[in-house]
């Protein structure tokens, strides 16, 4: 009996541990490729649905799988054997980002949970793009938001101010605005 215990025992030991740090967690970049291609995932294609999406720690490469059958009926795959497939393709350490529509990464912005890490299949490419922003997987690293923090001691604008126009620079610079737009857009948060 003390061996069936113990059997059973190990056999949730390791269950558990495989499933322990199975999303990524902390700053995490994505490339212009990356971002193109969560997209493609997110909006699914004919009668496939996403499943799990994989990314590179650095955020350069990426693998993703699909479902055949509706989201119902959808299964997660193989944690283990996903993350090796990622980096056979990629070369790079691999971890989990997105399980269907959900971005699972915990980033200290993301929940990664409920509606603030959902994406729609029907939102267009900027909107998709700005909810990456929003949740700090797209834009400056935090290192960089750090400088520039200390850059804009004594210039007599709120830290709202700032961060508005920050976040605006990062949509100028990821593409989603034209020069005009952004300088429009500028404007308006400068002159309330």
């Amino acid at each position: 009996m003390k061996k069936l215990l113990g059997i059973v025992v190990l056999g949730l030991i390791i269950c558990n541990t495989g499933n322990a740090g199975k999303y990524g967690e902390g700053e995490l970049k994505l490339s212009p490729n990356v971002v193109d291609n969560f997209i493609r995932y997110i909006r699914g294609s004919g009668n496939k649905n996403p499943s799990d999406f994989y990314v590179t720690l650095d955020g350069t490469g990426y693998t993703s799988w699909y479902c055949a059958k509706g989201p119902s009926v959808c299964l997660e795959g193989d944690i283990v054997q996903d993350i090796l497939h990622c980096e056979r393709r990629t070369g790079k350490k691999c971890k989990k980002f997105a399980l269907r529509r959900m971005v699972k990464w915990k980033n200290g912005i993301n929940p990664g949970k409920g509606k603030a890490s959902k994406f729609n299949s029907k939102w267009t490419d900027d909107q998709m793009r700005a909810k990456l922003t929003e949740l700090g997987f797209l834009g400056q690293s935090d290192s960089k938001v750090e400088k520039i923090d200390n850059n804009q001691e004594g210039t007599g604008l709120s830290s709202e101010l700032i961060n508005d126009l920050r976040a605006l620079k990062e949509l100028y610079d990821d593409g989603v605005l034209t020069k005009e737009e952004f300088e429009k857009a500028k404007k308006a948060i400068l002159n309330n």
